[in-house]
């Protein structure tokens, strides 16, 4: 599989959603900073959530992969909140 560079990922057509296919295409070294980017857009409006959880990100980004992985035509962003909410129910 080709590999994405992160400015290719952040300037996709935005009339289509990021896949997650999408997001495995990415370097793995920006994977978390993609990760960051979908949970600040599904936090937009919520100033309690602005705070960019740097450790939260480490700790969700393998399970975003490995979600991903399973089902490649998701949204990633989709995924993302669905993870992060896994995540929070557990702290």
């Amino acid at each position: 599989m080709q590999r994405m560079h992160k400015k290719q990922l952040i300037t996709k057509n935005r009339s289509t959603p990021v896949t997650c296919e999408d997001f495995l295409a990415v370097d793995e070294s920006f994977q978390p900073t993609a990760v960051g980017f979908a949970e600040a857009l599904n936090n937009k409006d919520k100033p309690e959530d602005a705070v960019l959880d740097v450790q939260g990100i480490a700790t969700v980004t393998p399970a975003i992969v490995q979600a991903c992985t399973q089902d490649k035509k998701a949204s990633f962003k989709d995924k993302v909140k669905g993870e992060w909410d896994k995540i929070k129910k557990d702290m």
